[in-house]
């Protein structure tokens, strides 16, 4: 997270506003807030200007009751932010076990993970959640890891239900999680440091300087730094030589720094002497005007090219080369820089991070940002680009498009592409749309616009995907330019659509419908038309014997074992007072709350249920469950999925609850009956079998994990 040393410009009348915003859970007010804390002073919030600090919590408190609680990682980089600024409070802390649990939904021992996290624990600061955070989303089998005691090893196994790490060192250690936390040191998968170990030869060739530095010591991923003593150790001689470590670190040494950068700025120094990309980010923020000609460029472009590649450094990448040109403008040197840098940057290279840090930036620097990117990939390629952006960004990008190349309609013909590939976002289909002319012709494609609403989104491009199915609701120029202005085909094509649509809910569909006949009236005699449905008989809550033995075994060790061991835990739990601040106390109630909850669930649905192997089900005329149907799509691809109960889905292997959205739609289906798959492909049945034997085998065999079925393709 980046800040300026100085108060925000944000008065309190608009901060007030943005966290009551934020309060009515205004998806909008959570980029805000999070663009404002960058723009505030460096944390933790302690050190703040009191007046600014008391502004802050007191906000905070009412805002942050607009983050819903079931929904946590919608906010996610929202709540890390604050947990790295050091905002704290025990509803803070309550959403960021919450997003935990969310985050890390695999890890077996949720009351274990949040310890691991210290989320609920007032002894650790908020400060380091996020360290930790990073540290448990790196841990893992064949990570490679250094501690002082033990030297260098690497992960075997974490075992996430006993909190318990296998690592081998000289010999196979099994160590708590906490232990791990606190010592070790886990070497980043992928990074420089990481190669040298594997390849022994590798450091010899690299040429010391302060960005190779930087690189490597961004390889490590620790909870605590090591101590300077251990650091040596750390680095002579599994990753680097004695004579190259001393070669690399004599610049550091003769600087007084004894470790990683930790983004503090000297007042006498400049942007382009800057030792790390963290400072050269510091020091443009305050810098006021770049000279023409800087004297020397080395190390400032050393610096860049180091970060350029590196997800890890995009961020203060894409800050230091906003800030850059902001303060530079379309200076020769900085555009042959950003040409130099164009090929190696991965926010210019991949879209999805191009249109991540787009949206991190501060709104100031976006046109800025867009310049730079255009000086160093083209206006071309920043058209491409641009279609990855939120749309609140494109009118910076459209702007200096028309600026920059007024006869041409890079971003038009970039979002025609992508329309043709069948793969723009609502992003580029909303702005088309407003920006009109003939090509907004190009979205009379019902079944283009419900696969582009059925993608899923996150973030700041759930607006647009909002605004798109606003428009498909609400606006009859729109709804009438994708029906073609009254073509017979065109109306069909959106009704047929409109049924079938996995988007829509019941009435969606109904006021859809209605609409369209009031936009073409000639349109009621197929809206009305009594389809032939494929005759359905119906279908009683039934599941495989297999699915209903496993929830029976489940109820039973939930009664018989979980159960008793929770009020052990709560009862223990008890024993260390002040409920209030008990931690333990609280993870042992959530957990009773869940498994009654669970029990509760269990026994209304064995009674409900019943168990069967589908010996009865008769394969005549129609799919029931307990058959097998094949489809062919539109593609010419041929799918098998076998159609069977309530809680028997498998879908990597085509095993389908008859419940499921797609189970929905081959219940009852007809060979011959065209079905519209959830994916928006089209597809036909041809075929309607029995199950195998094999597979009713399977389905009577609760022991038995793996059905007799070929893997999803």
């Amino acid at each position: 997270m980046t800040h300026t040393d100085t108060t925000p410009a944000t008065t309190a009348a608009e901060l007030d506003d943005l966290f009551m915003r934020l309060a009515e859970g205004d998806p909008r007010a959570r980029s805000d807030v999070l663009e404002a804390l960058r723009q505030a002073p460096c944390p933790p919030m302690s050190r703040w200007p009191a007046d600014l600090r008391e502004a802050w919590q007191a906000g905070l408190d009412i805002g942050l009751e607009g983050i819903d609680p079931e929904r946590p990682a919608d906010a996610r980089d929202l709540l890390l932010a604050l947990a790295e600024a050091g905002f704290d409070t025990r509803a803070f802390r309550d959403l960021l076990a919450a997003l935990a649990r969310q985050h890390f939904a695999d890890y077996l021992d949720p009351a274990g993970l949040l310890t691991a996290l210290g989320v609920l624990n007032p002894r650790v600061p908020t400060t380091e959640i996020p360290r930790r955070w990073r540290f448990l989303a790196i841990l893992g089998q064949g990570v490679h890891c250094f501690d002082p005691s033990h030297g260098f090893g690497v992960i075997q196994h974490l075992d996430d239900a006993s909190g318990h790490v296998r690592i081998r060192y000289a010999r196979s250690l099994t160590l708590p999680l906490d232990v791990v936390l606190r010592n070790t040191v886990l070497i980043q998968p992928g990074s420089l440091a990481e190669r040298c170990l594997q390849q022994p030869d590798a450091a010899a060739a690299l040429r010391p300087n302060d960005a190779l530095r930087r690189e490597l010591e961004a390889s490590l991923v620790a909870v605590t730094a090591p101590e300077p003593d251990a650091r040596r150790s750390l680095w002579v001689p599994r990753i680097l030589p004695e004579t190259r470590y001393d070669e690399l670190y004599a610049h550091a040494a003769s600087e007084g720094q004894t470790g990683a950068d930790n983004g503090t700025t000297s007042p006498t120094r400049t942007w382009d002497q800057a030792r790390s990309i963290e400072e050269m980010a510091g020091l443009l923020r305050d810098a006021t005007a770049i000279p023409e000609e800087p004297p020397d460029l080395t190390g400032a472009t050393d610096i860049l090219r180091a970060a350029a590649p590196e997800r890890h450094a995009a961020s203060l990448f894409a800050e230091c080369v906003a800030l850059l040109f902001d303060r530079a403008g379309n200076l020769p040197w900085l555009c042959g820089l950003l040409r130099d840098l164009g090929s190696d940057a991965l926010c210019w290279q991949e879209a999805e991070t191009f249109a991540g840090e787009s949206d991190r930036l501060p709104g100031r620097l976006c046109p800025a940002w867009f310049e730079a990117t255009a000086a160093a990939v083209g206006a071309a390629a920043l058209a491409e680009l641009a279609l990855a952006l939120p749309l609140r960004l494109w009118p910076h990008a459209e702007r200096l498009l028309d600026q920059r190349v007024p006869e041409e309609t890079l971003l038009l013909d970039a979002v025609t592409r992508a329309i043709k590939r069948g793969n723009p976002g609502a992003d580029a289909l909303v702005w088309l749309y407003r920006n009109g002319g003939p090509s907004a012709r190009l979205l009379a494609s019902p079944s283009l616009l419900f696969r582009t609403l059925q993608r899923p989104v996150r973030g700041a491009f759930i607006r647009a995907r909002k605004d798109l199915h606003k428009l498909l609701m609400d606006d009859p120029q729109f709804q009438r330019l994708i029906m073609r202005d009254g073509d017979a085909e065109a109306i069909a094509e959106l009704i047929h659509a409109t049924r079938h649509a996995q988007i829509l809910d019941r009435g969606e569909r109904q006021s859809l419908l209605v609409k369209i006949v009031r936009v073409f009236p000639e349109a009621r005699d197929l809206v009305e038309e009594k389809r032939q449905e494929p005759s359905r008989r119906a279908v009683g809550k039934v599941t495989s014997v297999r699915s209903f033995e496993l929830r029976r075994r489940e109820l039973e060790r939930i009664i018989q074992t979980e159960i008793p061991a929770n009020a052990r835990a709560i009862a223990h739990a008890r024993s260390y007072g002040d409920l209030r601040e008990n931690a333990e106390f609280k993870t042992a109630k959530e957990r009773q709350a869940y498994l009654t909850a669970r029990r509760a669930e269990l026994e209304n649905d064995l009674h409900e249920i019943r168990p069967t192997d589908f010996s009865d089900a008769t394969v005549n005329a129609v799919a029931v469950p307990g058959c097998t149907v094949r489809l062919l799509t539109e593609t010419g691809t041929s799918e098998t999925y076998h159609l069977l109960g309530l809680w028997d889905s498998v879908p990597e292997l085509r095993v389908l609850s008859y419940d499921t959205p797609l189970g929905r739609l081959l219940l009852g289906a007809r060979v011959g009956t065209p079905i519209t798959m959830p994916s928006g492909i089209q597809a036909t049945v041809t075929e309607l079998l029995p199950l195998s034997d094999a597979l009713r085998q399977w389905l009577r065999n609760p022991d038995e994990d793996t059905p007799p079925c070929q893997p999803h393709p």
